[in-house]
């Protein structure tokens, strides 16, 4: 979605909307594989007219997978334990915000939210609930957990991730102002291979986009067809079959063009 699909202006390109509708007129799934949860997605996918059942979105870098509608295909779960694993990563941290990522809600226990934090919760539709530690349940279940921050207190943050941490958890630096972490399980490569098998549709015949670290799951599946937006971080494009223009430039436009239509 943020810096693949979308323009800095947050929206749709005409010209990526219009190659898009006719991709999924000929029967090409156009799938979102975001950070987002799916109040963030499912108005630009309306604005595709791509709704319903039969279309899906990767969610919270993989942590859940739904359709559309709503219907959840995949989802892989932190438990009470792992909150307070994360908690305690933070203390170690002063001046990093922690919030946690569930179905239909950021809960924190911060009571200053970043503005980058506020502007994300007011994209994606999803409020931000504020909490002491008290009010938090033990049958706490979370999709993501997210550190953010400055960037270069994100840097020292990265640092202190351990091999057996990363060996653990899937991590993924979103932005330079963004860590986050899933359940092992959980990234955007693994969960589009999945929701591939359910559909009977084979690796060689998915087309993936990406321009950050939390995309690069995609980038390290052998089947995939790799594509990395013009504005796409080094560690994308080396690992791409080709390298497509910027998002504000209609990079997936101009990729499923070359690619597909002008075959």
């Amino acid at each position: 979605m943020d810096g693949t699909l979308l323009q800095s202006n947050n929206q749709i390109g005409e010209e990526t909307k219009k190659v898009l509708k006719k991709a999924n007129q000929a029967g090409i799934k156009i799938v979102p594989a975001s950070g987002r949860p799916l109040p963030g997605v499912v108005p630009y996918m309306k604005d595709l007219g791509i709704i319903g059942d039969e279309n899906y979105a990767v969610l919270y870098n993989g942590g859940l997978v739904q359709s559309i509608s709503g219907n959840v295909l995949i989802s892989h779960q932190f438990d009470y334990a792992e909150f307070k694993k994360m908690l305690n990563i933070q203390k170690q941290n002063p001046g990093i915000n922690l919030h946690f990522m569930r179905k239909h809600d950021y809960v924190t226990l911060d009571r200053l939210i970043s503005i980058k934090m506020a502007k994300m919760s007011a994209v994606s539709a999803t409020p931000f609930l504020i909490k002491d530690l008290n009010e938090i349940p033990t049958d706490f279940k979370f999709i993501k957990a997210e550190f953010t921050g400055a960037e270069d207190k994100l840097d020292q943050l990265g640092q202190q991730f351990t091999q057996d941490f990363k060996q653990k958890y899937n991590v993924a630096r979103s932005d330079p102002q963004i860590w986050e972490i899933n359940k092992k399980n959980a990234s955007k490569g693994k969960a589009i291979h999945e929701l591939a098998q359910k559909l009977n549709i084979n690796d060689t015949e998915v087309m993936i986009f990406g321009d950050q670290g939390n995309d690069m799951s995609m980038f390290e599946v052998a089947g995939f067809n790799k594509i990395a937006m013009g504005n796409a971080i080094d560690s994308i494009k080396d690992k791409a079959d080709f390298v497509t223009k910027s998002n504000d430039e209609a990079g997936i436009a101009y990729a499923i063009n070359k690619l597909i239509f002008d075959k």
